[in-house]
């Protein structure tokens, strides 16, 4: 067993408040108007610190971003896999993570701020979204039991991925998120319906 040193689980207790600090402040800020002396000012800590872990705002974004999307990530699975029958564990798992829309850090830093933040490198292919191995996980269970014949696994993840960000951008940038919430939830059960309805299984 690897017992990490004091100066080590020193060094990762700073590396985690700056994530935690740093995700309060966009939270309540934005990223754009959280500059790196709010930051090391609320943590407590020096700016070498910060650099020590981060090399800029930008990257200590990025860490704040894959923490909260993979707890929004372990709440879809642990949704969906509490559900036996493959529609009804579809559902859970996209209620889960339309219900994380809801939250305010997640809507924030997820949902709003990382188009901008993390734009160029998603295009360029350095990010591998949670949410595809997620709804893969979700969905391949439609493809493998025949409830969607003729449907490929990959093209459905993408095109459940593209749906998906449309309708937390819809919760995320409403006056009135949950109302919005409301009216999402009311689209995905129609969608489900008429899946169900549209198509045969086949064996």
């Amino acid at each position: 067993m690897i017992v990490k040193t004091l100066r080590a689980r020193q060094a990762e207790g700073t590396r985690q408040l700056l994530i935690s600090v740093a995700s309060e402040l966009f939270t309540e800020r934005g990223y754009a108007a959280t500059s790196i002396e709010d930051i090391i000012q609320r943590a407590g800590v020096a700016k070498g610190a910060l650099y020590h872990h981060f090399s800029g705002k930008d990257v200590l974004f990025r860490a704040v971003y894959d923490a909260v999307q993979a707890e929004a990530v372990s709440g879809v699975m642990a949704a969906a896999l509490a559900m036996k029958e493959p529609w009804a564990a579809v559902r859970a798992g996209l209620s889960a993570f339309l219900d994380a829309c809801l939250e305010p850090t997640f809507r924030r830093v997820v949902v709003l701020d990382s188009v901008s933040v993390l734009q160029q490198e998603v295009w360029e292919g350095g990010i591998e979204h949670n949410e595809l191995p997620m709804l893969r996980t979700v969905l391949t269970p439609l493809v493998a039991t025949h409830l969607l014949p003729g449907v490929a696994v990959e093209p459905l993840v993408h095109v459940a991925l593209g749906g998906l960000y449309g309708a937390a951008l819809f919760i995320a940038r409403s006056p009135k998120p949950k109302a919005a919430r409301r009216e999402v939830d009311t689209v995905l059960d129609q969608l489900i319906s008429g899946l169900r309805a549209g198509v045969t299984p086949t064996t």
